[in-house]
């Protein structure tokens, strides 16, 4: 803006303040304004249809006389100025009581009626008009003590019929205001309707002023509410109120006394406090404009203002009023450095602080105004709008600033959202980037560990397997960034099927368990088996129940973690309760904010970027459901979410119909069925699911191809069947009630290897820390859900094939073993049937019949892939035994012990290699020889086979290493080929024990009669 074009403006709007105010002089005053003289004023010649007059000049006075009491006339009066003090009266007392006397000359042609304006008479006063009491305030009185003071401004109407003169007795007590007594301002005097409409125009225009400022204080308060908590907006409407109050209690009309009981003393109180509320707040609100060097002085002011409230509040009027010199100070210093510091701001940039000159220039005039009009005496209604126009003109600078900053945040919120934009993208690349150089270093650091773990320091183990943890922390971080991103670009698609929220919270309970092993807190699960399926996207609900518990046992130290569950209005309503540290109020307000993080005392808790728990919420609401927490600190924290219910009927019909096409297709396995399924050369597959769904899908996709598929639904029965027949692969789904299927595979690794009985799982959960948990538990592979019928058909003719080759090498060693006859073994047999046939040739016949029987048992290759009867196995080791005892005398005893009421059948070549065993590595060691005892006992529904020896025995180390695969030696591989193959038969293998010096014993349990496929599971015998 040009500055001719500012000096225009700033002319234009001076004309416009003045031209105003002489409109307003204009219109409520009289041009012939009568005066009274010796106590008479003459308005015979007045017309008062238009407006009214003031009743100033000299008024009769009666010091300490009451006129109405004392039958006036009294030769006693003295004139007195009025508008003005009676101090000069009272030789400079302000204290006293009087009597003003004034007679109006008016025309007595009709009868009229009049009206008596009264702002102001200090500080009681009583008002006679013709000898009659028309109004009074407050209590007269000759002392203090019976004086009751009310300042306020009321009106007084009369009737004059007919009369020429009008009597005016005044009588004032004043013993409270020590500035001065009597009328201080102007009476007005007029007719009713003209007095009563300047009376109503001057209060409104008084409202007008209070309801602006009072506006501009709410909004100062609502801005400061919403907006970023700028005290100087509390202060601004501090100052607003207290000009209102200002206002209000020391303008003509003192609308505030008359709208509240406000008594004389604290109308004087409110007023002077007011002041200082205007001085202290005017201050505060323009700091950031104040000089350095006035920052050394705000501290003292404020005390100033203190003190000051404080002996406004406690002390006397009369005391108060004395004072009223600092109140001023206190209002105008902070007034004219405002007005200072607003000029110097203009001046330095005028173009962009016009409304700024302009309110001052308002400012500026109003004063001008009112000390003219004080100086001359003119009375007139209250003008506002100068006021007005100052609030107006800072408002528009006010509005106009924040317009700008409007523009300027809408401008930098477009930046901010492209660099929004920008950083998304740029975190899910980098996320990306990053994830194929960490699993590097991950799966290097594995691979060091795993290779260098028996050379490397304890220090050395410890910081790479620091390493692997943080790796992985980082690696859950980017999957969280990825999901963030995903989910703010909507890209989530949602799977949805029907999920078991029981099956889910035991499979999420099994994954965490680990984190809670030496802290006292337990898990605790209180949903049901049967609690109604949601509908929702399995894969999505374990990660918001993980990430959920995974809070939990990250801030809780000791007691429990529960969850519950409940249904309403087709919802379910899933709580998980902690009693953990907790939060505190403000941190619930945004625990559910991207990258927010609970702090417990000011103090970060958790590490991290803070996403899961709004990931979970995106979730959850993705599925139409929501979540809530309540916590209390120091006492846990209370997690609720809820998900929509699936349709319980649909789902229901389907599974019967899953279960009525299983009763015709697969029939109940009876006992006498096994010997055909024996027979049957396909690989034998066991599926386990809870969901018959999830089972009919399974089969369908592996219908066409050359597989033997037994399904059940629980972790349990697949337990039955695993124990009670041979398996060539078991399918396991993860999430299952009672038992997950990480339990499941944990329980099959303790009697199967890997590759005795490989193990596929089926997860929801493709993150990686869930499937390197299912590789832990000793999974061989897995497939994610939903099932890909390619990928399955893939993987499953995989694992059974290396299951089939692994049964193939078994068999091949038990026939290298059968086959395996070592030549001195022969040499020694020959030369002792050589030298005992010259010495005995009966023993020699027996020898060499023992030696036949021994070879045909062991060339026996018809036997090798079935059970054979318990009588064969013993034939061959009664041979074995003979040419023993034979060819080393009394150095080998034997000893049987066989109680056998049953038809036993077991895999061949069983004892055989135990008795070898005990002989070669066990009694013929010692130069004296030893026993070897075989116990066959019946226990029922098991037979148990103990081979012992009294030789000299094993430690602990090599009892321990015996029969593992990585640590046996070349002369243990008839016990390790024995031992897997009783476990693929029974469920467990051998069982040793040993003491160094005193013998080993060997033992094994087959079933009394062949294994049947049936549901009563064969029971772990303890040895």
């Amino acid at each position: 803006m040009k500055k001719k074009k500012i000096a225009v403006i700033i002319i234009l709007f001076l004309l416009v303040l003045t031209s105003s105010r002489m409109l307003w002089l204009q219109l409520f005053t009289q041009p012939d304004q009568p005066y009274a003289i010796k106590g008479q004023i003459d308005l015979r010649d007045v017309h008062f249809q238009h407006s009214a007059l003031t009743l100033d000049g000299e008024w009769a006075f009666y010091p300490s006389q009451w006129l109405m009491e004392d039958n006036y006339p009294s030769n006693s009066a003295t004139y007195i100025q009025v508008p003005d003090g009676w101090d000069k009266i009272f030789q400079e007392d302000p204290f006293g009581y009087g009597s003003y006397h004034l007679k109006i000359l008016v025309n007595p042609e009709e009868t009229k009626t009049f009206s008596l304006r009264v702002p102001s008479i200090r500080s009681a006063a009583e008002i006679y008009v013709n000898h009659r009491l028309i109004a009074k305030a407050g209590e007269l009185g000759e002392t203090r003590a019976q004086t009751i003071a009310k300042n306020v401004p009321f009106t007084a109407s009369f009737e004059t019929k007919g009369q020429s003169e009008i009597d005016i007795i005044v009588q004032v007590a004043n013993f409270q205001d020590p500035r001065n007594g009597g009328i201080v301002r102007s009476i007005k005097f007029g007719q009713e309707d003209v007095i009563y409409r300047e009376t109503q125009l001057s209060i409104t225009m008084q409202l007008l002023v209070a309801v602006v400022l009072i506006l501009h204080g709410i909004y100062s308060v609502i801005l400061y509410l919403v907006g970023n908590k700028d005290r100087r907006l509390l202060f601004f409407a501090v100052l607003t109120v207290s000009i209102m109050f200002y206002y209000l209690l020391g303008s003509d009309d003192k609308l505030l006394s008359f709208w509240f009981p406000i008594n004389y003393d604290w109308g004087f109180k409110l007023v002077h406090l007011s002041m200082v509320c205007i001085g202290y707040s005017l201050l505060q609100c323009i700091d950031p404009w104040l000089p350095r060097q006035l920052n050394r002085y705000k501290m003292g002011f404020a005390f100033v203002c203190a003190c000051a409230s404080l002996l406004a509040i406690i002390l006397p009027t009369r005391y108060l009023v004395t004072m009223q010199g600092i109140y001023i100070v206190i209002l105008a210093g902070p007034i004219v450095i405002t007005m200072f510091m607003m000029l110097g701001r203009t001046i330095k940039n005028i173009r962009h602080h016009v409304f700024l000159l302009l309110a001052i220039l308002a400012f500026v005039n109003s004063i001008l105004w009112d000390v003219m009009l004080l100086i001359t005496g003119i009375k007139l209604i209250s003008y506002p709008f100068d006021m007005i126009i100052t609030i107006a003109c800072l408002a528009t600078l006010w509005f106009k600033d924040y317009a700008k900053v409007h523009a300027d945040t809408k401008e930098l919120a477009q930046k901010l959202q492209k660099t929004d934009k920008l950083k998304d993208e740029f975190l899910a690349s980098t996320s990306h980037e990053l994830r194929n150089p960490l699993h590097s270093i991950i799966n290097m650091s594995k691979a060091v560990l795993e290779r260098e773990a028996d050379v490397l320091r304890h220090k050395s183990i410890s910081d790479l397997e620091t390493v692997l943890s943080v790796g992985q922390r980082m690696s859950l971080l980017l999957n969280d960034l990825l999901d963030v991103m995903n989910l703010k670009d909507n890209t989530q698609k949602l799977q949805l099927s029907t999920v078991s929220i029981h099956t889910i919270v035991t499979a999420v309970f099994d994954m965490l368990r680990f984190m809670i092993e030496g802290k006292p807190v337990e898990f605790v699960h209180h949903i049901p088996a049967d609690f109604k399926k949601v509908l929702a996207d399995e894969n999505r609900v374990i990660q918001i129940v993980f990430n959920l518990v995974h809070n939990a046992v990250k801030f809780t130290n000791e007691g429990s973690i529960t969850i519950s569950g409940n249904t309403y209005n087709r919802m379910a309503k899933i709580v998980i309760a902690d009693t953990g540290i907790g939060v505190d109020e403000e941190t619930m307000q945004r625990l559910f904010e991207p990258y927010e993080q609970g702090t417990v005392s000011k103090t970060m808790v958790e590490g991290g970027f803070g996403l899961g728990l709004s990931i979970c919420k995106r979730l959850i609401e993705l599925h139409g459901g929501t979540l809530e927490v309540q916590s209390v600190v120091g006492q846990g924290s209370t997690f609720t979410f809820t998900l929509p219910l699936s349709d319980e009927a649909e789902v229901q019909e389907v599974v019967n119909e899953y279960q009525a096409k299983k009763k015709q297709e697969s029939p109940v396995i009876q006992p006498d069925m096994v010997n055909v399924l024996d027979e049957w050369n396909q690989p034998r597959i066991l599926v386990v699911d809870d969901e018959p769904i999830n089972l009919r899908v399974i089969e369908a996709i592996l219908a066409n191809e050359k597989y033997d598929i037994i399904t059940v639904t629980s972790g349990l029965q697949a337990l039955e069947y695993i124990r009670s027949h041979e398996w060539d692969l078991v399918i396991s789904d993860v999430m299952m009630p009672k038992m997950s299927g990480y339990e499941l595979v944990r329980i099959i690794r303790k009697q199967f290897s890997m590759t005795d009985l490989p193990v596929l799982m089926l997860t929801a959960h493709s993150q990686p820390h869930d499937i390197e948990n299912g590789f832990l538990a000793g999974a061989n592979d897995y497939v994610i859900k939903p099932v890909d019928a390619l990928e399955l058909r893939s993987r499953v003719e995989a694992l059974t094939k290396v299951k089939r080759s692994i049964q193939e090498r078994h068999r091949m060693e038990a026939a290298w073993l059968q086959a395996q006859i070592e030549p001195h073994f022969l040499f020694n047999t020959l030369n002792a049937i050589l030298t005992l046939s010259e010495l005995d040739s009966e023993r020699t016949s027996k020898l060499v019949e023992a030696l036949s029987d021994f070879l045909r048992e062991s060339y026996n290759f018809q036997n090798i892939e079935a059970l054979v009867p318990l009588e064969n196995e013993l034939r061959l080791i009664q041979a074995y035994l003979y040419i023993q005892q034979e060819r080393f005398g009394e150095r080998v005893q034997v000893i049987w012990e066989i109680d056998v009421a049953n038809d036993v059948l077991l895999p061949s070549l069983t004892i055989q290699p135990l008795i070898e065993n005990a002989l070669k590595h066990g009694i013929l060691k010692r130069a004296e020889g030893g026993t070897v005892q075989i116990r066959i006992i019946d226990c029922g529904t098991h037979v148990e086979i103990t081979v012992s020896d009294d030789g000299v025995g094993m430690n602990e180390e090599q009892v321990a290493h015996l029969l593992q695969p990585k640590k046996r030696s070349s002369r243990s591989i008839g016990l390790l080929n024995t031992h897997i193959r009783l476990q693929q038969h029974y469920g467990q293998g051998l069982h040793l024990t040993s003491k160094l010096h005193e013998g080993t014993s060997v033992s094994f349990v087959v079933l009394a009669k062949k294994p049947t496929n049936q549901l009563d599971a064969l029971p772990l015998v303890e040895f």
